[in-house]
């Protein structure tokens, strides 16, 4: 299956593959993105009623969300929480400010007490990786190089666009 891409800005690319839900994060985090966010996921929810996952990829010069927009992704994930079944946030940068990114998404998921599995990571293979190792439906997908791939392929066809 191709990923499909909803949404592509300067500051963002939403992106679905399979069940798997996939904002990449740019730049700047905005309101209009995490709204774009919860009507993607709305719908691949309808799509996939058993679950969706979600892969959220952080670049490394993303700065950390303003507090609105943080506490406006808190709530969206206590309204998915029955419909989502994992949840994995990469940040691909390295060093203090990556760390810094991190722990802010660690807070964020301790303070709403999320009831499905949310872990952090530093690399798209590890997510992948890790989503395959917890779940049936990820593992039935051909462990982690169907997802890393479909990841790829979105931000490739992103750039080439981009500079057509």
């Amino acid at each position: 299956m191709r990923a499909l891409i909803h949404e592509s800005t300067p500051n963002h690319l939403i992106a679905t593959w399979e069940s798997v839900v996939i904002p990449v994060w740019r730049v700047e985090t905005t309101m209009s993105g995490v709204l774009m966010l919860d009507k993607v996921f709305d719908a691949a929810a309808q799509q996939y009623p058993s679950g969706v996952f979600l892969l959220t990829i952080v670049e490394p010069n993303a700065p950390v969300p303003t507090p609105d927009v943080r506490k406006a992704m808190a709530l969206m994930l206590t309204k998915w929480a029955s419909r989502l079944l994992v949840s994995a946030v990469v940040h691909e940068g390295t060093g203090f400010r990556a760390a810094m990114v991190r722990s802010v998404v660690i807070g964020v998921a301790m303070l709403t007490k999320l009831p499905f599995r949310h872990k952090v990571f530093s690399t798209i293979d590890e997510a992948a990786r890790w989503f395959a190792a917890t779940s049936a439906t990820a593992a039935a997908w051909g462990g982690e190089k169907p997802l890393v791939d479909a990841v790829a392929e979105v931000r490739a066809r992103v750039v080439r666009s981009a500079t057509a």
